[in-house]
């Protein structure tokens, strides 16, 4: 039995999905390689991209402000950057 579009299309994105939670890079590259061809995108499949790619972007974001703040956390208190003038 032939699945119809629609189911296509959920299937796909569920396995999209469950790329992107497992191999973050994997996910990032098939958005990337999806951003490439946008061309051939209807509007609609446009704003879809585009709202996927910021969630991207957002979680990178959260990613990294966490890992700046364990990195603060670990830091010795009295550490001070290479090149920077000693604290008076």
């Amino acid at each position: 039995m032939a699945l119809s579009p629609a189911k296509k299309q959920a299937r796909y994105r569920a396995r999209q999905r469950a790329l992107m939670q497992s191999h973050p890079d994997g996910g990032e590259r098939a958005l990337l390689e999806e951003a490439a061809r946008c061309e051939q995108l209807s509007a609609e499949q446009r704003v879809a991209l585009a709202d996927r790619l910021a969630e991207l972007a957002n979680r990178h974001l959260w990613r990294a402000q966490k890992l700046a703040e364990l990195a603060r956390k670990v830091r010795p208190p009295d550490w001070i950057p290479p090149g920077f003038p000693p604290r008076r």
